[in-house]
């Protein structure tokens, strides 16, 4: 029983160590959107669903193209939908963006992030 009980946790703290690891975000080099206004952003492809603020000024906002996909999860239908994009852009105070990240890398955000 010990013995099973000793297999048991070791598992347990694998388990938990694959899930735990922060992944490090990819930061767009080039983008139409750097440096324009997030109003652009969001009326190219629909508004943001999160707003974050930093403790420096700037704000994040996290925008993500599956809100299809997210009905089709609902209905059981998710079977081929495709790919989708969320990214992250950090804003200064004045509403610029300054950064974008990569939440979910895809080949669908290429044609977002242009």
């Amino acid at each position: 029983m010990r013995k099973r009980s000793l297999v048991l946790s070791i598992l347990v703290l694998i388990l938990s160590a694959c899930g735990s690891a922060p992944s490090t975000p990819y930061t767009v080099g080039k983008s139409l959107y750097l440096n324009r206004k997030l109003t652009k952003f969001e009326l190219d492809n629909g508004y943001c669903y999160r707003r974050v603020p930093l403790k420096n000024g700037h704000t994040l906002n996290y925008w993500r193209s599956d809100t299809g996909r997210l009905i089709a999860v609902a209905m059981g239908r998710d079977d081929n939908y495709p790919d989708y994009c969320e990214v992250a852009l950090e804003t200064d105070g004045k509403g610029i963006v300054r950064r974008i990240y990569m939440v979910e890398e895809s080949v669908a955000c290429i044609g977002v992030l242009k």
